[in-house]
């Protein structure tokens, strides 16, 4: 009696299973896509060609320098009587920089004054009375000097006003402070501090011009004059004018590059010395049908050609022959290809003619 039920249930389980898989096909069949009928267009980007010039400029980099830029060092030993030493200071051409407590160098030159003067008395009552013994004829006026002691006495006096003249510092031109050169090799500098002589105290930089100087390679450096306009950029981004004021008539064998110094007009003190700049000058311009992108330029089996869009998700390439090129652009003469058509300039190195895509437009 029971074999029948297993049975009966051995069947029920075969035909539950029969359907559920029938179900799973149908389910798997349904869920499926058809890739064959998908179609990708990838993501191009375009951007529109004009008729512009094509200008040409020589481009380097260069390291700013100020105008004028100098050392102020003590000449004497001596106390500070008072200062101005600060980083950033504005000091006007004359001003005082520093100066010493001249005691000394007064009672120094006073007393070789003193020298001079006796001297002086002593030569010449010596030479008046030689001149009277000759009859009045100047002979040995530089003798005299010598053995009066008025040589000197003279020398003395006058090393002692050179002396005296160190005790002030003043500002040989207007300009701006700066101790970077000299803050890690001193003590901080005060009324009643000792200078000692040859002590660097500072650097006085004058940076309301500036210079740059260029490399230049061989090639190019020839294309370059005196006088012409040269926009330089700095590290953040500002543009700056100015004029090539000498061109080296040298050029470096090593580096077979010649050197171009540019001057610029720095009011605002902008441009820092040290500051690395970009330079360019414009040489020529030349002008085509066409001008466009020179990403727009592939290389195909060795010919060059470029994609142009059509109906706004096609693309057709036509082979081209530039006529001539810089770093950012190409001109072009080629019939099939007009100011205003749009061309791929990127992610379109993998594309084919008349493939569809997804146009994107360039800013």
């Amino acid at each position: 009696m029971k074999k029948p039920k297993a049975k009966r249930l051995f069947t029920v389980l075969l035909i539950t299973a029969t359907l559920f898989s029938a179900c799973k096909s149908e389910d798997e069949e349904r869920d499926t896509p058809d890739t064959d009928s998908i179609e990708i267009r990838p993501e191009v980007v375009f951007g529109v060609v004009d008729d512009e010039p094509l200008n040409f400029y020589i481009e380097s980099r260069g390291v700013v320098e100020p105008l004028q830029r100098t050392k102020i060092t003590a000449r004497i030993s001596g106390y500070v009587e008072s200062q101005q030493i600060a980083e950033g200071a504005r000091l006007e051409k004359g001003d005082v920089f520093l100066q010493f407590v001249d005691d000394e160098w007064e009672y120094e030159l006073e007393q070789a004054r003193n020298e001079y003067i006796k001297a002086k008395n002593e030569f010449e009552i010596e030479s008046r009375l030689r001149h009277q013994s000759s009859n009045g004829s100047a002979i040995g006026d530089s003798l005299v000097k010598i053995t009066t002691g008025l040589a000197d006495a003279e020398v003395a006096y006058n090393r002692a006003k050179l002396n005296f003249s160190y005790t002030t510092i003043k500002a040989p031109f207007s300009g701006v402070i700066s101790l970077r050169e000299v803050v890690n090799n001193r003590s901080f500098i005060s009324e009643g501090s000792y200078i000692t002589s040859g002590q660097q105290l500072a650097t006085l930089v004058d940076a309301s011009k500036v210079r740059v100087r260029f490399d230049v390679l061989e090639s190019e450096i020839d294309n370059l004059n005196t006088g012409m306009n040269v926009i330089l950029t700095g590290p953040g981004g500002n543009e700056f004018e100015g004029n090539i004021v000498a061109v080296s008539p040298e050029v470096d064998p090593a580096t077979k590059t010649g050197q171009v110094l540019v001057e610029v007009d720095n009011p605002d003190g902008e441009l820092k010395t040290g500051m690395t700049v970009e330079g360019r000058v414009f040489v020529r311009s030349e002008e085509s049908k066409v001008r466009m992108p020179r990403e727009a330029l592939l290389e195909r089996d060795g010919r060059t050609l470029v994609f142009r869009l059509l109906n706004n998700e096609e693309v057709e390439w036509i082979y081209v022959t530039p006529v001539s090129m810089n770093t950012d652009y190409v001109l072009i003469d080629h019939p099939e290809i007009n100011p205003g058509d749009t061309l791929a300039v990127d992610q379109h190195f993998s594309i084919s003619h008349q493939q569809k895509v997804v146009p994107l437009m360039v800013n």
